[in-house]
């Protein structure tokens, strides 16, 4: 066995479905199932009950899922600590973003002034799709996460605080809509609005469909993979997206943009049980948000 069946084994039992396990790796199906029937075949029994609705684990499935996931939160840790000792730092800050937000200008001034304060602690920064953001927070992934919309209410152990606003936008391919850089929104009611699929696919297009109410017109909502499926389609000129100043992409002269005249709201999530050395991250980077 090696280390990506089993990543593809954990997948595939967090998510109790292939394709959401695929989905999460950003593979295919046929290969997360190959991958996983070598490993059933190493191992001389099922891990799974393959069902027309799903998936789910055997007995021991279960055994051995608990199994490879502390093999790995172990292998993890034992990385993590080797290459502290190599930097000489104490412990590590976990701090997750949005995938492809553009806020260093916010986030250095924040590392500067912690790593002030705390030389011996390390800070690494990883980015998530929003729906993922508060999962890495509950599954000790990351100390503190910022995102927008997150699933909260009633998650025990978690806390969250809205602290900012940032405005929306209708980001466009500046080449193919020219004619339209200082249009209103209206003026794309014909076009594919790109948005990341999710479970809750009605949520997800009713509020598409609430940001462009205000303009007059129901945009036809077309899903795609991932943040980065949805930046490539509008650049590519399959459609146009709502996104945020904040969005990565306003930096590339690809893209042009109409403010939508509404907000996200962005809320930070951390865990309630955080210590000193987190709260006092979570401290600075408030601060400088709101400043």
């Amino acid at each position: 066995m090696n280390d990506l069946q089993i990543d593809y084994f954990l997948a595939a039992a967090r998510n109790l479905s292939f394709s959401k396990a695929a989905q999460e790796l950003y593979v295919s199906q046929p290969a997360v199932s190959r991958q996983i029937q070598t490993l059933e075949e190493e191992l001389a029994c099922p891990l799974f009950v393959r069902q027309n609705k799903g998936i789910e684990l055997t007995s021991n499935g279960e055994m051995f899922y608990q199994f490879f996931d502390e093999y790995r939160a172990q292998l993890n840790d034992l990385k993590l600590r080797a290459r502290l000792s190599l930097e000489q730092k104490s412990r590590v800050v976990h701090f997750g973003i949005l995938t492809n937000s553009n806020i260093s200008h916010i986030i250095n001034p924040v590392l500067e002034e912690f790593n002030k304060k705390y030389k011996d602690v390390k800070v690494e920064i990883n980015s998530y799709e929003p729906r993922k953001a508060v999962e890495a927070v509950q599954s000790g992934k990351e100390d503190v996460v910022l995102t927008i919309m997150p699933k909260v209410m009633g998650v025990e152990g978690l806390a969250s605080e809205v602290i900012h606003n940032i405005p929306r936008v209708l980001i466009f391919n500046k080449k193919k809509h020219a004619e339209k850089t200082t249009a209103s929104p209206a003026a794309f009611k014909d076009e594919d609005f790109l948005t990341v699929s999710d479970e809750e696919f009605d949520f997800v297009t009713d509020l598409i469909r609430s940001f462009c109410k205000p303009y007059g017109f129901v945009p036809k909502v077309q899903l795609v993979r991932s943040t980065d499926s949805m930046i490539l389609g509008v650049q590519c000129g399959l459609g146009v997206a709502i996104s945020d100043i904040w969005c990565r992409a306003l930096d590339n002269p690809d893209f042009g943009y109409v403010p939508l005249g509404s907000s996200h709201p962005v809320t930070i999530v951390y865990k309630q049980q955080a210590d000193e050395v987190v709260k006092e991250f979570i401290r600075i980077l408030k601060k400088n948000i709101e400043n």
